[in-house]
């Protein structure tokens, strides 16, 4: 699933960089730095949450004051429905992901024809 390969730090890196090729990197970084809201309470949160706005979407500091952490989070929920959805799919059926099923199972080019079986 999309949640566990992102707890595995070169399988997200081969992600991003999968995303890279498309610019839609920027929504799993938001999804990524939006996580972290749900360990934090208060003002320190919206605090965070202003910093992701204007870091990552590249948002002023004027326009992201008026964002509170909760609602940073819901929209990050929305971008991760369009990465598990659509983005991530899509990394799994390229050979882009064979890094990263290597990383899990060993070298696949052991494994026969799974290129056929596989990638088609």
């Amino acid at each position: 699933s999309l949640e566990k390969l992102m707890e595995i730090p070169e399988a997200y890196d081969i992600f991003r960089a999968f995303l890279e090729k498309t610019y839609e990197h920027t929504q799993l970084d938001f999804w990524a730095a939006a996580r972290k809201l749900a360990f934090v309470e208060g003002t320190e949160k919206d605090d965070i949450a202003r910093d992701i706005a204007v870091k990552i979407l590249g948002m002023t500091e004027a326009e992201a004051k008026a964002l509170s952490g909760s609602k940073i989070q819901r929209k990050a929920n929305e971008a991760y429905k369009v990465i598990a959805n659509d983005a991530f799919p899509r990394f799994v059926k390229a050979k882009d992901c064979n890094p990263v099923v290597d990383l899990l199972l060993g070298d696949t080019s052991r494994i026969d024809a799974s290129s056929g079986l596989i990638w088609s």
